[in-house]
């Protein structure tokens, strides 16, 4: 039996194993990060809000082991840093998740390039230099019991609507390089997938309403607990099945 399945098997689906999660300030990130702690595993819980971090730190339950790590994901020197230390330290990771991002929305012919440089360096070269930095430590846990990387995308992601040209771009990119990647590393043992999410109950949300002048009314979108089940489901899947995208969205549509 593999390590995983024995883990399961004593009610710890993720002890021994080894989760890097972005975004954990807040939202999406946080509740995945609490949900793989809560499973088992140590997670580096990655994120730039000190003060949020400190809480997410109080607020984990365990089995697990949850590791706030304040850190800028465009500052490649602070990266390449915290990627020695999970090497020497760990060794090995088993989850990627990534749920960290810029957004801005505006018509093209409003649009800053500035804006558009601020959303590529942080929804694409940060995760895509992040996941290249880690590659060796995921084929340890993928030649062992094996290892996921996991994108949590948009809707965006598969079609772009007014105002989104920016972001959208940089989503669709995302999914291109978690589709390449996937062919790179399957055999490795790592497993690569992609989560397109429709509207979600967090922060970045509640100001999109209300730049938008809609009213909030978070108990009809989709909840970061949600995201973090569907993760937790993934990761949780035996080693011969992959789900390669997903789509969540709120099940009411008059949002």
């Amino acid at each position: 039996m593999s390590a995983r399945g024995s883990a399961a098997a004593d009610g710890v689906p993720l002890a021994g194993h080894v989760a890097v999660v972005t975004g954990a300030s807040s939202g999406i990130g946080r509740a995945t990060a609490l949900r793989l702690a809560a499973d088992g595993a140590t997670v580096l819980a990655i994120g730039r809000d000190q003060e949020r971090l400190d809480s997410l730190g109080k607020e984990s339950a365990g089995p697990g082991t949850l590791l706030p790590v304040q850190l800028d994901l465009t500052d490649d020197s602070a990266v390449g840093e915290l990627v020695a230390d999970i090497t020497a330290q760990h060794g090995r990771v088993d989850h990627l998740v990534h749920s960290a991002g810029a957004y801005t929305s505006a018509r093209v012919d409003a649009a800053t390039l500035a804006d558009l440089d601020a959303q590529y360096a942080a929804n694409v070269r940060a995760p895509y230099a992040l996941t290249q930095r880690l590659l060796p430590a995921l084929r340890v846990a993928g030649a062992d019991t094996g290892a996921d990387i996991i994108v949590v995308n948009s809707t965006q992601g598969i079609r772009a609507g007014a105002g989104t040209s920016q972001f959208a771009a940089t989503q669709h990119a995302m999914r291109a390089f978690a589709d390449s990647l996937r062919q790179e590393i399957n055999d490795d043992g790592v497993r690569v997938a992609t989560i397109h999410l429709g509207r979600t109950a967090t922060p970045r949300q509640e100001t999109i309403y209300a730049r938008e002048g809609r009213q909030y009314q978070p108990s009809l979108l989709v909840q970061p607990a949600d995201v973090a089940d569907l993760v937790a489901y993934l990761i949780g899947l035996p080693p011969s099945a992959e789900i390669t995208e997903l789509h969540l969205r709120p099940a009411k549509k008059s949002y």
